[in-house]
Protein backbone atom coordinates (compact mmCIF):
# COMPACT_ATOMS: atom_id res chain seq x y z
CA UNK A 1 0.00 0.00 0.00
CA UNK A 2 1.44 3.90 -0.56
CA UNK A 3 2.04 5.54 2.25
CA UNK A 4 -0.46 7.28 3.80
CA UNK A 5 -1.17 10.04 5.83
CA UNK A 6 -3.63 10.90 8.82
CA UNK A 7 -5.09 12.52 11.70
CA UNK A 8 -7.28 11.57 14.79
CA UNK A 9 -9.94 13.80 16.70
CA UNK A 10 -11.58 13.03 19.55
CA UNK A 11 -15.39 13.79 20.59
CA UNK A 12 -16.92 12.77 24.45
CA UNK A 13 -20.96 12.43 24.43
CA UNK A 14 -21.70 11.13 26.90
CA UNK A 15 -20.47 7.37 28.08
CA UNK A 16 -19.90 7.36 24.09
CA UNK A 17 -16.29 8.37 22.24
CA UNK A 18 -16.15 9.78 18.43
CA UNK A 19 -13.06 9.40 16.94
CA UNK A 20 -12.87 11.27 13.35
CA UNK A 21 -10.01 11.79 11.40
CA UNK A 22 -8.86 12.00 7.42
CA UNK A 23 -6.72 9.56 5.30
CA UNK A 24 -4.91 9.99 2.14
CA UNK A 25 -3.37 7.39 -0.12
CA UNK A 26 -6.28 4.92 0.11
CA UNK A 27 -7.01 4.00 3.71
CA UNK A 28 -5.58 3.32 7.01
CA UNK A 29 -5.33 1.51 10.25
CA UNK A 30 -6.50 3.00 12.90
CA UNK A 31 -6.28 1.61 16.85
CA UNK A 32 -9.05 2.23 19.01
CA UNK A 33 -7.18 0.29 22.04
CA UNK A 34 -7.10 2.60 24.86
CA UNK A 35 -9.64 5.02 23.38
CA UNK A 36 -12.51 2.96 23.64
CA UNK A 37 -13.63 -0.76 24.62
CA UNK A 38 -16.53 -1.21 23.02
CA UNK A 39 -17.13 -0.14 18.71
CA UNK A 40 -20.69 0.73 18.00
CA UNK A 41 -20.14 2.07 14.44
CA UNK A 42 -17.66 3.24 12.09
CA UNK A 43 -17.51 4.49 8.45
CA UNK A 44 -16.03 7.01 6.71
CA UNK A 45 -16.46 8.60 3.09
CA UNK A 46 -14.23 9.97 -0.18
CA UNK A 47 -13.04 13.69 -0.73
CA UNK A 48 -11.51 12.76 -3.97
CA UNK A 49 -13.14 11.62 -7.18
CA UNK A 50 -12.47 8.61 -8.66
CA UNK A 51 -11.98 7.83 -12.54
CA UNK A 52 -15.27 6.25 -13.88
CA UNK A 53 -13.57 4.20 -16.84
CA UNK A 54 -15.69 6.39 -19.04
CA UNK A 55 -13.82 9.16 -21.25
CA UNK A 56 -15.47 11.24 -24.07
CA UNK A 57 -15.47 10.23 -27.51
CA UNK A 58 -16.93 13.53 -30.02
CA UNK A 59 -13.89 13.88 -32.45
CA UNK A 60 -13.13 17.70 -31.06
CA UNK A 61 -15.06 18.21 -27.90
CA UNK A 62 -18.43 18.07 -26.18
CA UNK A 63 -19.42 21.80 -26.46
CA UNK A 64 -20.67 24.30 -24.16
CA UNK A 65 -24.66 23.84 -23.52
CA UNK A 66 -24.53 19.97 -23.89
CA UNK A 67 -26.67 17.82 -21.48
CA UNK A 68 -25.94 14.32 -23.86
CA UNK A 69 -22.55 13.39 -23.58
CA UNK A 70 -20.88 10.90 -25.98
CA UNK A 71 -18.90 8.47 -24.90
CA UNK A 72 -16.55 5.95 -25.38
CA UNK A 73 -16.74 1.93 -24.96
CA UNK A 74 -13.20 0.95 -25.82
CA UNK A 75 -12.39 0.02 -22.75
CA UNK A 76 -15.55 -0.82 -20.94
CA UNK A 77 -17.38 -4.50 -21.69
CA UNK A 78 -19.49 -3.20 -24.40
CA UNK A 79 -21.64 -0.19 -22.39
CA UNK A 80 -21.03 2.94 -20.26
CA UNK A 81 -24.02 1.17 -18.31
CA UNK A 82 -21.21 -1.05 -16.93
CA UNK A 83 -19.18 2.13 -15.25
CA UNK A 84 -21.76 4.94 -14.35
CA UNK A 85 -25.19 5.02 -12.63
CA UNK A 86 -27.96 7.20 -12.72
CA UNK A 87 -28.14 9.38 -9.78
CA UNK A 88 -24.20 9.81 -9.69
CA UNK A 89 -22.68 13.52 -9.69
CA UNK A 90 -20.51 13.49 -12.82
CA UNK A 91 -16.84 15.58 -12.49
CA UNK A 92 -14.36 16.61 -14.89
CA UNK A 93 -10.20 15.91 -14.03
CA UNK A 94 -10.20 18.83 -12.82
CA UNK A 95 -12.89 17.90 -10.35
CA UNK A 96 -14.97 20.58 -11.43
CA UNK A 97 -19.31 19.18 -11.58
CA UNK A 98 -20.31 18.65 -14.27
CA UNK A 99 -23.50 17.44 -12.71
CA UNK A 100 -26.21 14.63 -11.76
CA UNK A 101 -26.52 11.71 -14.35
CA UNK A 102 -29.93 11.01 -14.98
CA UNK A 103 -29.85 8.62 -17.93
CA UNK A 104 -27.21 6.04 -19.16
CA UNK A 105 -26.94 4.09 -22.09
CA UNK A 106 -24.43 2.06 -23.67
CA UNK A 107 -22.82 4.97 -25.74
CA UNK A 108 -23.91 8.50 -23.69
CA UNK A 109 -24.26 9.68 -20.44
CA UNK A 110 -27.34 12.38 -19.83
CA UNK A 111 -26.70 14.93 -16.92
CA UNK A 112 -29.15 17.65 -15.73
CA UNK A 113 -27.15 20.72 -16.07
CA UNK A 114 -25.88 22.12 -19.12
CA UNK A 115 -22.01 22.24 -19.83
CA UNK A 116 -20.22 25.58 -18.90
CA UNK A 117 -16.87 24.25 -20.71
CA UNK A 118 -16.27 22.18 -23.43
CA UNK A 119 -15.15 18.43 -22.63
CA UNK A 120 -12.81 17.69 -25.18
CA UNK A 121 -12.44 14.30 -26.73
CA UNK A 122 -11.15 11.34 -24.61
CA UNK A 123 -11.42 13.48 -21.53
CA UNK A 124 -12.27 12.01 -18.72
CA UNK A 125 -15.16 11.36 -16.63
CA UNK A 126 -15.34 11.39 -12.58
CA UNK A 127 -17.01 10.39 -9.97
CA UNK A 128 -17.23 10.59 -5.76
CA UNK A 129 -17.51 7.82 -3.93
CA UNK A 130 -16.86 4.11 -5.04
CA UNK A 131 -16.96 2.91 -8.14
CA UNK A 132 -16.13 -0.04 -10.09
CA UNK A 133 -16.03 -0.96 -13.99
CA UNK A 134 -15.88 -3.97 -16.01
CA UNK A 135 -13.16 -4.12 -18.74
CA UNK A 136 -13.50 -5.56 -22.51
CA UNK A 137 -12.02 -9.13 -21.84
CA UNK A 138 -8.77 -8.25 -24.09
CA UNK A 139 -7.86 -5.49 -22.00
CA UNK A 140 -5.49 -7.35 -19.21
CA UNK A 141 -7.11 -6.44 -15.92
CA UNK A 142 -10.61 -7.50 -15.29
CA UNK A 143 -11.78 -5.42 -12.47
CA UNK A 144 -11.45 -1.73 -11.19
CA UNK A 145 -13.17 -1.68 -8.03
CA UNK A 146 -12.79 1.84 -5.81
CA UNK A 147 -14.62 1.51 -2.78
CA UNK A 148 -14.27 2.30 1.26
CA UNK A 149 -14.39 -0.86 2.68
CA UNK A 150 -14.69 -0.78 7.07
CA UNK A 151 -14.04 -3.60 9.04
CA UNK A 152 -13.64 -4.09 12.83
CA UNK A 153 -11.17 -6.13 14.07
CA UNK A 154 -11.51 -6.63 17.95
CA UNK A 155 -8.88 -8.93 18.70
CA UNK A 156 -6.78 -6.25 17.47
CA UNK A 157 -8.57 -3.19 18.41
CA UNK A 158 -8.60 -2.12 15.11
CA UNK A 159 -10.62 -0.43 12.42
CA UNK A 160 -9.40 -0.86 8.89
CA UNK A 161 -10.61 1.42 6.41
CA UNK A 162 -9.54 0.11 2.86
CA UNK A 163 -9.80 1.21 -0.60
CA UNK A 164 -9.34 -1.27 -2.92
CA UNK A 165 -7.40 -0.89 -6.32
CA UNK A 166 -7.28 1.02 -9.47
CA UNK A 167 -6.22 1.06 -12.71
CA UNK A 168 -4.44 3.84 -14.02
CA UNK A 169 -4.68 3.49 -17.92
CA UNK A 170 -6.65 1.50 -19.53
CA UNK A 171 -4.73 -0.52 -22.42
CA UNK A 172 -3.90 -4.57 -23.48
CA UNK A 173 -0.43 -3.86 -22.67
CA UNK A 174 -0.36 -2.31 -18.85
CA UNK A 175 -1.75 -4.87 -16.94
CA UNK A 176 -0.61 -3.12 -13.50
CA UNK A 177 -3.12 -2.84 -10.92
CA UNK A 178 -1.96 0.34 -8.71
CA UNK A 179 -3.44 0.66 -4.91
CA UNK A 180 -6.43 3.45 -4.82
CA UNK A 181 -4.98 6.71 -3.65
CA UNK A 182 -8.43 8.52 -2.67
CA UNK A 183 -8.49 10.82 0.00
CA UNK A 184 -11.34 10.72 2.30
CA UNK A 185 -12.80 11.22 6.23
CA UNK A 186 -13.68 8.39 8.89
CA UNK A 187 -15.22 8.23 11.88
CA UNK A 188 -15.13 5.83 14.68
CA UNK A 189 -18.14 5.56 17.52
CA UNK A 190 -17.53 3.53 20.98
CA UNK A 191 -18.07 3.33 24.32
CA UNK A 192 -15.04 4.60 26.54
Amino acid sequence: MAASTSDTRTHVMGDMLMITGTFTEGGKEISYDGLVSTVFAAGGHFTTAVFSGVTINNGSNEGIGQTVLTCDTQSVAGAVTSCLNVGQTLYNELGIRLGIITAVDATSVTIDTALTAPLLDNAKLFVLGGTSMTLKSDVAVTAHTVTLDVSIDETNSLVIFSTGNEKGTITATDAAVADATMGGRWWILGQR
